[in-house]
């Protein structure tokens, strides 16, 4: 589809509005001109009338009447016509004026009367001292001839006053817009990764709107990278361990000299297999979440089930270490996205149970709640293991954070820091409210994440 400049269409639309104003006022004088009693053409016929009525002098009466005079060609081409009337005799007249009178009642005022089969437009005008009365007048023909000639010339000059500003726009235009044209190339010129803000010196206000949202944008995107930068750094520095000990545990059992030292290196391999897959699944999720392409729609969600569902998943795992797992739970829905909510059960409850050590106990409950009266649900997930420091709980949200000096009971890794990240980032998608506290009889570590209720479809 052909689209035409918004320079083109600025000059065209303002051509158009001039010319149906120059229209409009045309006709508005046209109409003024032919008006018989107010237009201009009265006016004059007064104007001269009354100046020719002062300059006759005295004693007209003994002026000899003139001579008949015979039709003349082309005196309707005369601008106008007048008589000089004394004692009944015309004394005085124009040389294209007609023998008869122009008025023949020779009352003061204008009057249309036809003389020589045309229109005129006669005006008398009396001198009741002197006798002396002055007929002017002139012909329609004469006033449609000047009228057209009127027209034609400010027909011309509205053409040429058309171009000329026809011209002045589209170059008022032309160099109001050079410096899109000039953003346009710097844009142009730079490089890929070069997000700094766009400065355009020069440009029109209607146009600053455009550019600050581009610059806000370039702010966000620039933020974004930088993130998506330290995110990969982060990444390739937690895996980087991972790997490192698979291959140390790898090499300890090629070079096992027994079956019993080559099945435990087999076992540590394939622990620390585990845990990188864990660390993998957990920033393929912390990167799929930051990138907003999987944007959930909330529908209601039996959130005591799915808890339930998660619990179960983790029971092997807490049997092979001897822990008490105990879930309390009462029916509770919640809006909320199946796929996110169940991350974030998987992620407080492997940490519960990988910190609360052998023989350690973790506790779930999912239970209605009220919140500055607010109704809701409230998932907690506690344990009593070693907890963390006052100080440090407000820092266990954010990304690749660790507790100084603390790793899981009987193991030599702490965890990756992005499990509770990941809660966090899930419980703010939801509008979730989410805090640290104490855990099982004020030992451990506990989170509590408090879900607005589900509206009720039937209120």
């Amino acid at each position: 589809m052909r689209t035409r400049s918004l320079r083109w269409r600025l000059t065209w639309v303002l051509l158009k509005a001039v010319s149906v104003a120059w229209l409009v006022w045309m006709s508005c004088q046209m109409w003024q001109q032919r008006s018989e009693r107010t237009g201009l053409w009265d006016a004059s016929l007064h104007v001269i009338a009354d100046q020719i009525l002062g300059s006759m002098p005295d004693g007209l009466e003994r002026l000899p009447a003139p001579a008949p005079r015979a039709p003349q060609p082309g005196t309707r081409d005369w601008k106008m016509s007048f008589q000089v009337w004394v004692g009944g005799r015309n004394v005085v007249h124009s040389a294209a004026a007609p023998a008869e009178a122009l008025k023949p009642d020779f009352r003061d005022g204008f009057a249309t009367r036809e003389i020589g089969g045309e229109r005129w437009r006669v005006y008398s005008l009396t001198d009741p001292k002197r006798g002396i009365v002055v007929q002017v007048g002139r012909s329609k023909y004469q006033i449609i001839d000047e009228m057209r000639g009127w027209m034609a010339w400010s027909a011309m000059a509205a053409a040429l006053l058309f171009v000329l500003f026809g011209i002045a726009v589209w170059v008022v235009i032309g160099r109001s817009l050079r410096p899109l044209t000039a953003l346009r190339k710097t844009m142009l010129e730079r490089k890929p990764l070069d997000l700094t803000p766009l400065q355009a010196p020069g440009l029109p206000s209607e146009f600053r709107p455009l550019v600050d949202a581009f610059n806000a944008q370039l702010e966000r995107v620039d933020a974004a990278v930088q993130h998506e930068r330290r995110f990969i750094a982060d990444a390739a520095h937690e895996l980087r361990t991972p790997l490192a000990v698979l291959t140390a545990h790898a090499d300890l059992a090629l070079r096992a000299d027994t079956i019993e030292e080559k099945n435990a290196a087999l076992q540590r391999l394939s622990a620390g297999v585990q845990r990188s897959a864990r660390l993998s699944e957990q920033l393929l999720d912390l990167a799929r979440l930051d990138a907003g392409a999987d944007i959930p729609t909330l529908r209601p969600v039996l959130l005591s089930e799915l808890v339930v569902l998660v619990v179960r998943d983790f029971e092997t795992l807490a049997r092979d270490r001897r822990q008490r797992v105990s879930l309390l739970s009462q029916p509770s829905t919640i809006l909320g996205d199946v796929d996110q909510l169940g991350i974030l059960l998987r992620n407080l409850i492997d940490n519960a149970v990988r910190y609360a050590g052998e023989d350690g106990q973790v506790s779930v409950s999912c239970l209605p709640a009220q919140r500055d009266g607010v109704h809701g649900v409230e998932l907690r997930v506690a344990d009593n293991g070693p907890g963390v420091a006052a100080d440090d709980r407000g820092r266990i949200f954010d990304r690749f954070f660790r507790v100084p000096g603390q790793s899981a009971p009987g193991r030599a890794e702490s965890g990756s820091g992005i499990g509770l990240s990941l809660v966090a980032r899930i419980a703010q998608i939801h509008g979730a409210r989410i805090e640290p506290c104490d855990g099982i009889d004020g030992r451990g570590f506990c989170i509590a994440v408090f879900f607005p209720a589900a509206p009720d479809p039937g209120a």
